[in-house]
């Protein structure tokens, strides 16, 4: 994996050396993502503009200088700078040989062969994950162009005669050619649920190439076009299944697996001792010929700690496996570097940094992770949860809200104040963060907390009924699903793309790790769209579709044990020796924060943490925001 970048120049009075320095500044802010190489080029064109084009260079596949980046073709006319891993990219080229003399053995190759064969219909033959921009020069245009599912970042800033792109945010602002400030729908988004929504970012005008998504710039402006959605895709399989489901489910995946296994150097998984690692590792162990190094996070504290299963599922599969035991003293240390790879703030993702340093230090440069498996085959407690808050919802709704807003006082009155309160409190009275439930589910601060926290009440107001209508908007245009089929889209897309992959990204790159996750190769995201609903799950079986397709089956221990989350003791930390650190940072005024966030707010926060009336997330999501601001601003 890679980092990319790129300046596209209309402005024919604008110097070299400003352009040229802006992209030098830009690769110097990615060096983390790809410090195996850099390239860069100026390509000129005709009648148009200049393109500035740069990479930085992971190498995995072919790391000889035949997979060096920009990469042209044969006449200079078509260039490429990709961040990408295409799994199928040996099959493509086999079709693409008679056609090509292909000079290296690298993937980049191929895509660029595939763009100029099939141009822009090339997105549907590649599977794998990629940000990759492209220089047509026969059409004098710039493309942009993201994964299905958003596993790899690229974002964007145009304004009048410059386009300046790149995979992460903080180099388009190392480019010196962009002004940043905050951006208040970015901050809204973030208080509410931890993280900043697709499109925007957390700063003004920088805007995200959304998944399934291309972008072209050329003499008619900047269009964005979809290609792809995996309800929509869904429409063209076909709904009877020539074999079984379960068989089908596990030649999906068997194939996937296989392809992510593709590596010209050392490789290894993440092994939680959870269903989804251990149903990845069992299908791993089967396809590679090559001793598979497996890894997990180990706690003192029993209540977070999952080492005996991935003990026993390593040692049932054969795996070199190693423990990493995570301290309070170890988080400690390695929170600023942590924080200082954030390239824009989350609630989430110190977890992920750690792992992907020990993943690191034991010599790996690529690991498998089972992210995907909860959003497809139902493994969240919000495909139970949801279900019952919507029949709770039907039933408040047959009351007045004038009865509601005095129900809510009530249970106010008689329980102490918790996060679950709060959520409670805001179910009673319709307040959502949001069209549906699901949003109030996966809220970080409620409606009533954000209007205490937001300073400015013109900003909270636009805020709110912006994010009321774009919610909207995306319920209504998925109305034909099924009501889990839309809680497992609504958890791809507006929690794992927005935290889980963008924390995986950073924070495996600020580590040199490639970390992919073959559960979310597209066959098997529009497989599983494909299948009724009422078969996804199973009264006393979790993830019934995933357990039943393996023909080398989970033993009973990891598929009946109770499901535990990656995360750290933070509640325990925050008062301990964490509590120095965090305090400090609340309670000092960020000033480049005090026209969105009120800081008398911030320290009610910390108050209530300490007084045991929220959890630890809400401080610590003012935390990272602080010093995200901090660090970069």
């Amino acid at each position: 994996m890679c980092g990319i970048a790129g300046i596209l120049n209309n402005n024919p009075n604008r110097s070299h050396e400003i352009l040229n320095k802006g992209l030098q500044m830009m690769l110097n802010a990615l060096e983390h993502r790809g410090p195996d190489d850099r390239g860069k080029v100026q390509i000129k064109s005709d009648n148009g503009p200049s393109l500035y084009l740069g990479h930085q260079r992971l190498s995995i596949i072919d790391p000889s200088l035949g997979g060096h980046q920009p990469m042209t073709n044969d006449k200079s006319t078509i260039w490429i700078s990709t961040n990408s891993e295409i799994y199928n990219f040996k099959e493509l080229k086999r079709e693409l040989n008679n056609r090509y003399n292909f000079k290296s053995n690298s993937d980049t190759e191929v895509l660029l062969r595939s763009y100029e064969a099939w141009g822009l219909d090339c997105l549907s033959k590649i599977r794998g994950m990629f940000a990759f921009s492209i220089w047509d020069g026969p059409n004098n245009r710039l493309v942009l162009a993201r994964d299905r599912v958003g596993i790899k970042p690229l974002y964007y800033y145009s304004k009048k005669d410059i386009l300046l792109f790149a995979s992460e945010i903080r180099a388009i602002v190392a480019s010196k050619l962009y002004t940043p400030s905050l951006n208040p729908t970015g901050i809204y988004q973030y208080l509410s649920f931890g993280r900043v929504g697709s499109f925007e970012s957390i700063l003004e005008s920088i805007i995200e190439v959304p998944p399934g998504h291309f972008l072209i710039a050329d003499n008619n402006g900047i269009q964005i076009k979809q290609y792809w959605d995996p309800t929509l895709a869904i429409k063209s399989i076909k709904e009877s299944h020539s074999i079984s489901i379960n068989q089908e489910i596990e030649n999906c995946l068997q194939k996937a697996v296989t392809q992510h296994l593709i590596s010209d150097v050392s490789i290894g998984t993440f092994l939680s001792g959870g269903i989804d690692s251990s149903a990845l590792l069992s299908i791993i162990t089967a396809s590679s010929l090559r001793p598979i190094k497996t890894l997990s996070i180990t706690f003192k504290d029993k209540d977070y700690d999952e080492s005996r299963y991935s003990s026993l599922i390593s040692e049932s599969l054969g795996t070199e496996h190693y423990k990493i035991l995570l301290t309070e003293e170890n988080v400690l240390e390695s929170l600023h570097p942590a924080l200082a790879s954030m390239d824009q703030p989350t609630v989430d993702g110190i977890n992920t940094f750690i792992i992907s340093r020990a993943a690191s230090n034991i010599g790996l440069k690529v690991a498998l992770s089972g992210l995907g498996g909860d959003e497809l085959f139902a493994g969240y407690d919000s495909f139970s949860f949801i279900p019952r808050l919507k029949k709770i919802e039907q039933i408040l709704k047959s009351f007045p809200i004038s009865f509601r807003k005095k129900f809510s006082s009530i249970i106010s009155s008689l329980l102490s104040k918790s996060d679950k309160k709060t959520k409670l409190n805001h179910l009673i009275t319709g307040q959502y963060n949001g069209s549906h439930v699901y949003f109030l589910f996966r809220a970080l601060f409620c409606e009533q907390e954000l209007e205490g926290l937001i300073s400015n009440p013109i900003i909270f107001k636009t805020e709110l009924i912006k994010n009321l209508n774009r919610t909207q908007e995306l319920i209504e245009s998925r109305s034909e699903l099924s009501q889990l089929n839309l809680i497992s889209y609504l958890e791809m897309t507006h929690y794992m793309t927005t935290t889980l992959l963008r924390d995986t990204d950073m924070m495996s790159m600020a580590n040199g790790i490639e970390i992919r996750v073959p559960f979310l190769d597209h066959k098997l995201v529009e497989l599983m769209f494909s299948i009724p609903s009422n078969i996804k799950v199973e009264k006393g079986i979790p993830k019934p579709l995933l357990v039943n397709s393996l023909s080398k089956k989970l033993p009973d221990f990891i598929v009946h044990r109770k499901k535990m989350g990656f995360t750290l003791p933070f509640e325990t930390w925050m008062k301990g020796k964490m509590k120095s650190e965090v305090e400090s940072v609340l309670l000092t005024p960020t000033e480049k924060l005090s026209d969105y966030i009120s800081q008398d707010s911030i320290q009610k926060v910390w108050t209530n943490f300490l007084k045991k009336r929220c959890s630890w997330s809400r401080p610590w999501s003012l935390y990272v925001l602080k010093k995200w601001v901090d660090n970069n601003l």
